[in-house]
């Protein structure tokens, strides 16, 4: 379960109810390109004890970390400022606030879904946790951040109250970030830049299994007139 890149990377849960904290979660939204006009729904199912968001921070182990977290800023200077550890509870669970300040390069979330919607997917009714919106600040991809990033969440999964025996995803299938047109419409002019390597791939390179394929997820309309049928994969890996 862990990774190479695991020390590179520390989780502080993100406080919904930190005016600062859910700026800084539309920012990086914005910068990720996907589910900004999401976050009012965090923050409600936050509330509810549902899923919960942690923010990506550098280990002071990290050589020239400094220097990495000035390369971000500078890429994205609306995240110049310092957030401070506040969260008072994760999942309902109170928890005391370290007040630390961080510069956050990137977050995850974590989620418990109802058992059917686990055991139409093929899945056990308890024991699954779910991964979600995974987002590392593009200017420092390629130096592990992602894959530590993966292997802090899963591993904070295993534990109370989560318990997962079974971590699940889903994201693009691999056609829609290396076949043309779902590349271009997705990487052409003024969108986003195109991966390196497909979700898909790196993901299996992370140990996940596909299970199932959504060949019709939900509909994408990049620009008037066109509509996308969105292809999913879903990808499971077992970490007890």
């Amino acid at each position: 379960m862990s990774s190479k890149h695991a020390w590179k990377i520390e989780l502080i849960p993100w406080d919904h109810l930190s005016p600062e904290h859910v700026q800084r979660m539309y920012d990086q939204r914005i910068a990720c390109g996907w589910r900004a006009e999401e976050v009012p729904d965090w923050i409600e199912a936050a509330k509810r004890g549902g899923k919960i968001f942690y923010w990506a921070l550098l280990s002071d182990a990290v050589p020239d970390r400094d220097d990495i977290i000035k390369k971000h800023v500078e890429a994205y200077p609306k995240e110049s400022s310092p957030l401070k550890d506040t969260a008072a509870q994760v999942r309902l669970v109170p928890r005391q606030p370290t007040m630390v300040e961080f510069i956050p390069i990137g977050h995850v979330a974590v989620d418990i879904h109802e058992p059917e919607e686990d055991m139409k997917l093929g899945l056990p009714a308890t024991g699954t946790v779910w991964i979600h919106q995974l987002y590392v600040s593009r200017k420092l991809h390629g130096g592990g951040f992602g894959a530590a990033t993966m292997s802090k969440i899963e591993t904070l999964a295993t534990q109370s109250p989560m318990n997962a025996k079974i971590v699940a995803l889903d994201t693009l299938a691999k056609e829609m970030q290396t076949e043309p047109p779902y590349r271009d419409l997705l990487y052409g002019e003024g969108g986003l830049p195109a991966p390196r390597v497909s979700n898909q791939d790196w993901y299996t390179s992370l140990g996940y299994e596909v299970f199932k394929y959504d060949r019709n997820a939900y509909t994408w309309k990049p620009r008037e007139g066109v509509s996308v049928a969105m292809q999913l994969v879903y990808m499971k890996k077992a970490i007890i």
